[in-house]
């Protein structure tokens, strides 16, 4: 992968191509991503193209709050999960940005079980039990700064799919959205200097959403952002 800014993202959305069966990989990522894999000798931070990548979550037209990830991880039911009918229908449906009840289809009560929704339950619990489930649901947009899936995150690097989260985060700029970063001023700045100045959690480990890691009076203001 190309960790140079080569061009301005693209305007459509690559993820309306991605492949139906393993490897989920874009024909517009597939060079970068075969290459970084193959030079990389750390298994944990290969590229895992088993599993449906996740380069954000939520409806961007409902946004109220935007949280700023790096790259999904790995969990040791994730291909258990990615098999289910319905959580592939709602990733799919999410990669489309088609409508659904759960938008951030983590909190879809029918999920819970998946190792994605038992990870952003934890790290969003406060938020659901001020806020409720489904404004939480509707009005919280995650981006990833990589989107597809290693247990530890990849090294560097661009693929051309990036080029279209990049952009999302760049109109929640313009929109005035509530933006906070969980992980990395530093990859964050390589998409748009103004990203590398959100706020970032106390615990860079455990990034969940709470006053404890973010301070009063910013989970105020996200409180506020969904209601």
């Amino acid at each position: 992968m190309d960790g140079r800014m080569r061009r301005p993202p693209p305007v459509e959305n690559p993820w309306l191509k991605i492949p139906s069966e393993t490897p989920y990989v874009l024909e517009i990522d597939r060079e970068s991503i075969e290459r970084y894999n193959a030079g990389q000798a750390n298994p944990d931070r290969k590229i895992d193209t088993s599993l449906i990548p996740e380069p954000f979550i939520g409806n961007p037209s409902t946004a109220k709050l935007v949280l700023l990830n790096l790259n999904p991880g790995v969990a040791e039911d994730d291909a258990r999960a990615h098999a289910r009918r319905d959580f592939r229908t709602a990733m799919l449906l999410n990669l489309r940005h088609e409508s659904q009840k759960y938008p951030f289809y983590p909190l879809d009560p029918g999920l819970s079980q998946t190792p994605c929704a038992q990870w952003w339950l934890r790290k969003t619990r406060r938020l659901v039990e001020e806020c409720g489930r489904e404004r939480v649901a509707n009005g919280l947009f995650v981006i990833e700064w990589f989107p597809y899936h290693s247990k530890k995150e990849p090294r560097g690097g661009v693929c051309e799919s990036q080029w279209y989260s990049w952009q999302l985060a760049k109109e929640m700029i313009e929109k005035r959205k509530c933006m906070v970063l969980m992980r990395s001023k530093d990859h964050w700045a390589v998409c748009d200097e103004r990203l590398s100045e959100s706020p970032l959690p106390n615990s860079r480990q455990n990034p969940a959403i709470t006053a404890a890691n973010f301070g009063e009076d910013l989970f105020s203001r996200m409180r506020k952002a969904l209601t």
